[in-house]
């Protein structure tokens, strides 16, 4: 009996992997693990693997492209989870010689200090962009909820960052790296492997930094971009910026969903969604921010047109939003909504 109740005991403290899978038994890099609390327990790798939930009974995933969900961790098959294709569509769009692409987004920030969640922010961006001129046209920030979090000393008005448009430059280059091979990413990519079944891996002298897999018409690219950005600073001489990345531990990953044609081709009006993670040693301990960012409406117009729909979404979404406003425009747009935990989660950031 004793030696059974040790063993029980060094079972329990032994670590908990998981590692979550799409329906084709493929690893989902970047997906949010949270416990009941709605606390982050962590992310997943670039093969879908957390090798530690810490002992949780319950644990919440979530990711940008897939159908979120709570899963009871001892009634798990070899740790495995198994997520479903959000099939998240957006309407074909006809280019016009209208000179402005809108590009309507729905965005979510969190932000963890020490895995637990300080701060949630959402709201709706309208953004515009020349396709002329390749100049970003802000929309209103009063709608999108901006605010400034004084815990992590940083701005999160990500309506300034138009993160949809700047995803849309940065899938362009992935769009490239898949046609001629990385030539022009040098100084991050440097071997692209065909691996079957639509997916191609992106790796450069120091490893794996993620993988372009095709979905359909849709194309989710992973890419370890701090992994990528560090290769790029030791390779250029970078020795300052490098120095920094390095003290404060800093990681940031992406996943970038686009439509892609049959030829390769992705361009800034083909953003479906995105999600970014950030992560890095602060005054205050582990911080870690996540932002998940869905296009909802998109299509060509004209300068006037553009002026009123920005008044158009000021007055239908009046600041501050409520949790049950935001909620009510994900389920109209068919983004999945907060899970309870996390719900309850936000909801106490109220009474601190």
């Amino acid at each position: 009996m004793i030696v059974a109740a040790t063993l029980m005991a060094v079972m329990s403290a032994q670590a908990q992997k998981i590692q979550v899978v799409d329906t084709d038994g493929y690893g989902i890099p970047l997906v949010s693990v949270l416990n009941e609390e709605g606390n982050m327990i962590g992310t997943t790798d670039l093969n879908g693997v957390l090798d530690d939930v810490k002992g949780t009974k319950k644990v919440m995933v979530t990711h940008v492209a897939y159908k979120p969900q709570v899963v009871t961790v001892a009634s798990l098959t070899d740790g495995r989870i198994t997520m479903e294709d959000l099939n998240y569509t957006l309407q074909e769009i006809v280019v016009t010689p209208n000179p402005l692409l809108y590009v309507e987004t729905y965005y979510r920030v969190y932000a963890f200090i020490n895995d637990s969640l300080r701060f949630y922010q959402a709201g709706i961006m309208p953004n515009g962009y020349d396709m002329q001129k390749k100049k970003v046209e802000m929309g209103s920030h009063t709608n999108c909820c901006g605010d400034f979090c004084p815990a992590f000393g940083a701005n999160v008005t990500w309506g300034a960052r138009v993160m949809s448009l700047d995803a849309g430059k940065v899938h362009e280059s992935s769009a490239k790296l898949m046609r001629n091979g990385g030539e022009g990413s040098k100084a991050y990519f440097t071997t692209l492997k065909d691996e079957g079944n639509g997916r191609l891996r992106i790796e450069n002298p120091e490893g794996l930094l993620g993988y372009i897999v095709k979905e359909g018409n849709l194309t989710h690219t992973t890419i370890d971009a701090g992994k990528a950005q560090m290769y790029r600073n030791k390779r250029l001489g970078e020795n300052v910026v490098l120095k920094k990345r390095e003290e404060k531990d800093y990681a940031y990953q992406y996943t970038d969903v686009f439509k892609m044609d049959e030829n390769g081709n992705s361009s800034i009006e083909d953003f479906v969604m995105d999600t970014n993670h950030w992560e890095w040693k602060g005054k205050k301990g582990r911080m870690k921010m996540v932002i998940e960012t869905y296009a909802t409406d998109r299509g060509y117009i004209n300068k006037q047109d553009w002026n009123a729909k920005k008044k158009e979404l000021k007055k239908a979404y009046k600041y501050p939003m409520t949790l049950d406003q935001l909620e009510a425009y994900a389920t109209s747009h068919n983004i999945p909504t907060l899970a309870p935990t996390m719900r309850r989660a936000i909801e106490g950031l109220k009474k601190k």
